[in-house]
């Protein structure tokens, strides 16, 4: 078998979902296996893997087990020569695990690899490509001077940020939210380790692969898209907290030479720091939205991407789930489709969302491909437009923080 899917999802369903969509997509031609391991959710996430995906491994847990837990259950039963770990949250293209294949087979020193990320904005993930988190480089990450020198090699080792993004090249961290593992890596490396109860097991992971003298790789040359840190509540406190307390624990694994309390106590000073920032930015976050959300209401300027008859089932979609953005047209697919609401094809689509100062930008996914509907978003990264996805028989539509179904 080429290769093991694992998903860990925890009460993301349609999100979930068109993720499902994508992989068995992606696997269509591929002798693979895909798990699904459930942390107890309560959203009806696992009746719908099974009505939907009766071909998929799932696995229920009866409590939210965590991330590192969840994926070790089914890393123990996972066949393929190469193993992807991979978030509820993200989009892959149909021809993702061809390109991923390829690259390893090619490169037999790599233990993992990872990918392009972009958000639901099309704009780069920093995460994509990530160095080593010493005592040094987590103190810059969690005081926010790599966010405020955000090119410096110095201050911003953390995201490589002196490394060109779309070259391929060696990096220490692989993202657990696309890990791209050699099969035959994984019995010397271990399982994960179930202290990192769902952040740093991923960097935790990546730098044992380097201590087993295997390679990591970031491969620009496949794009995903990975809904993740958009929404309110990865901008908690408590979120950035225990972001910040599993890379404590990785310190103090990894780099325990005595000196240990000289190591922790300004990265602790630097944790509160930081969540008392984030306290501060949701307030008058909430303060502004609650002053200024009726002003804005209708005023996003909006496109759909889809043919005619999907361009209005998109728009019942769209009013069902309480979207009431100024809709100015659709973008074909099709340079010859003459409907009166058309605005262009999808090859103008930059140019039809300057001209009409467009601000979202909804995608079908029952006429477009994911690698359409990837290469569109990653078209317009720089226009600082949200973008969501309605997916096919429009039942419901995702964004950044966004999920609604016409049926609930």
């Amino acid at each position: 078998m080429d290769l093991s899917v694992i998903i860990v999802s925890y009460n993301v369903r349609y999100f979930l979902e068109q993720c499902l969509v994508s992989v068995s997509k992606a696997t269509e031609h591929i002798d693979s296996e895909i798990f699904v391991v459930d942390n107890n959710s309560t959203d009806g996430s696992c009746a719908m893997v099974s009505r939907e995906f009766p071909e998929v491994k799932l696995i229920m847990n009866n409590e939210n087990r965590g991330f590192s837990a969840a994926n070790n259950q089914a890393l123990k039963l996972a066949a393929g020569r190469y193993i992807l770990l991979l978030n509820p949250d993200t989009l892959i293209g149909e021809d993702t695990f061809n390109k991923c294949i390829s690259f390893m087979d090619g490169h037999p020193e790599a233990g993992a690899m990872g990918v392009r990320m972009i958000n639901g904005k099309g704009k780069l993930l920093p995460e994509s490509k990530r160095a080593l988190p010493t005592p040094k480089t987590a103190f810059f990450k969690i005081t926010g001077l790599s966010y405020i020198f955000p090119k410096s090699g110095l201050f911003s080792k953390y995201y490589l940020a002196d490394l060109d993004s779309m070259k391929t090249t060696q990096v220490e961290i692989i993202s657990g939210a696309f890990m791209f593992l050699r099969g035959e890596a994984v019995p010397g490396t271990g399982l994960f380790d179930e202290s990192f109860f769902m952040y740093g097991e991923d960097i935790d992971y990546s730098y044992r692969l380097l201590k087993q003298g295997f390679k990591n790789y970031y491969y620009p040359e496949v794009m995903v898209i990975h809904y993740k840190g958009e929404s309110t509540k990865k901008e908690s406190p408590d979120v950035l907290v225990n972001f910040y307390k599993a890379m404590i624990i990785f310190v103090r694994k990894h780099f325990n030479n005595g000196n240990l309390k000289t190591l922790i106590l300004p990265i602790q000073a630097a944790i509160f720091f930081r969540a008392g920032l984030s306290l501060i930015k949701q307030f008058f976050k909430r303060l502004f939205l609650s002053v200024s959300g009726s002003l804005f209401a209708g005023e996003g300027k909006t496109i759909i991407v889809s043919d005619a008859e999907r361009y209005q089932r998109v728009k019942e979609l769209m009013a069902s789930a309480g979207i009431r953005f100024r809709i100015l047209g659709r973008v074909s697919i099709d340079r010859n489709d003459s409907g009166e609401e058309v605005l262009g094809s999808i090859d103008q689509i930059r140019e039809v969302a300057r001209v009409g100062r467009v601000k979202h930008i909804v995608f079908s996914a029952g006429q477009l491909s994911t690698n359409q509907i990837i290469d569109s978003m990653h078209l317009v990264s720089d226009m600082n437009i949200s973008m969501k996805i309605a997916s096919e028989g429009e039942k419901y539509i995702t964004g950044s923080g966004f999920a609604y179904c016409r049926e609930s």
